[in-house]
């Protein structure tokens, strides 16, 4: 470590006279000789950022005494001794938060053991969730800040993973997400209804398709309609508001207008209005209606067109089998809310990441042509239980 000294008197100061605060990502140095804080500017450091999904911290963390774990743990004790090293940052999500918080509380022990190791893992620094990506991504191509091709790490919440850590971290405490996500969380069971009812109906309206392509591009048209029926409702709601001002109007001159009925507002209203805001709304929207319009893949945002690949491959199972799974904790893991969860954490987190460990049957899903041809433009490298040792020998190199 190269030596701090005191930018007043010049006098050397030790580590633990260090701080680095997590919500103003500020590093500075009290002296000891003038009694005086400093401001310390830090280096950056290319560190390999990697995601462990669900599944993994899980295998190291609650099922640790069971004979399949035991290459997990020691890839774990890699990853420990590398982030100790600052050759690499492990990201944990707000998707990791979401399904540690849904662990029933007869088995609250494990849950807690869980959400502290993640966020430990994470020096308190969790990612943001899919939608909040969803939002960054079409925010940066609508307002041409930057090429498709182009993924900052400011898009999933984290301004610089890189730099250099030294000294006492202030780290927040995050409890209050995994209590927000408890609070908030639905039902399993009624969740994994609502999947099946999509998938019946999606596989009831795709007899059409020929192949798994044919069926992906049937899935990214239903994205793409939902986006522009989200589009249609926020202008809805947008001459709704410029209508109440001209009714109030209408009231204080004492005469009784029509008022209108008010309409259910579209599941991607809500996505829309981020992505507008702020922005010149007219000229964004007309813009995002061409390059839908467009009907090209290359135009639509990575996260659409990673889980789009794996929702038309799991779609494409359905369809093959002719059938969906009748038992409720194999619907839950193979297509329901696991499978769902599994998706969430390879579509939004591929571009961002160098390394992502999944479950064997998501890399399988991974490794099927379909997901392939999408995956590959991105330099994430994809582990599992399969390919652990391909997994410590990337380790090596970091």
């Amino acid at each position: 470590m190269f030596p701090i000294e005191c930018s007043c008197c010049g006098y050397a100061v030790s580590i633990e006279n260090i701080s680095q605060d997590q919500k103003s990502d500020k590093t500075r140095g009290f002296c000891p000789h003038c009694k005086k804080w400093f401001p310390i500017l830090l280096p950056s450091i290319r560190k390999k950022l990697i995601y462990l999904d669900q599944w993994f911290f899980s295998a190291v963390c609650i099922e640790a005494d069971k004979p399949e774990s035991q290459h997990a743990l020691r890839l774990f004790s890699k990853l420990q001794k590398l982030k100790k090293q600052q050759k690499i940052f492990v990201v944990t999500s707000e998707i990791h938060s979401r399904e540690t918080s849904a662990i029933p509380e007869k088995y609250v022990e494990n849950r807690e053991k869980l959400w502290q190791l993640q966020n430990d893992l994470a020096n308190g620094f969790i990612s943001h969730n899919s939608e909040e990506v969803f939002v960054a991504q079409w925010r940066r191509i609508l307002t041409s800040q930057a090429s498709h091709d182009s993924f900052p790490t400011a898009d999933i919440g984290l301004v610089n993973p890189h730099q250099l850590e030294i000294g006492v971290r202030i780290q927040l405490t995050n409890h209050w997400r995994l209590k927000l996500h408890r609070d908030n969380a639905r039902p399993p069971d009624i969740v994994n209804q609502e999947i099946r009812a999509v998938l019946q109906r999606q596989l009831e309206n795709m007899s059409n398709c020929r192949d798994v392509f044919e069926c992906l591009s049937y899935v990214r048209a239903h994205w793409s309609k939902d986006i522009r029926q989200g589009i249609a409702s926020w202008r809805q709601q947008r001459n709704l508001h410029l209508l109440m001002e001209h009714i109030v109007n209408q009231l204080e001159a004492g005469r009784i207008p029509a008022i209108p009925a008010r309409e259910k507002l579209a599941p991607f209203y809500r996505i829309v209005h981020e992505v507008v805001q702020g922005l010149d709304e007219e000229s964004t929207l007309k813009r995002w209606l061409e390059l839908l319009e467009n009907n090209s893949a290359n135009n639509l945002c990575a996260y659409i067109r990673i889980r789009s690949a794996l929702e038309a491959a799991l779609l494409w199972k359905c369809h093959i089998s002719g059938v969906l799974i009748n038992n409720q904790r194999k619907f839950h893991a193979k297509y329901g809310l696991s499978r769902q969860n599994d998706i969430d954490h390879i579509s939004t987190f591929v571009p961002y990441v160098d390394a992502l460990i999944t479950d064997e049957d998501t890399h399988n899903f991974c490794k099927l042509e379909v997901v392939a041809n999408e995956l590959k433009q991105f330099p994430c490298k994809i582990f599992s239980m399969e390919n652990y040792s391909d997994f410590d020998t990337w380790l090596d190199n970091c």
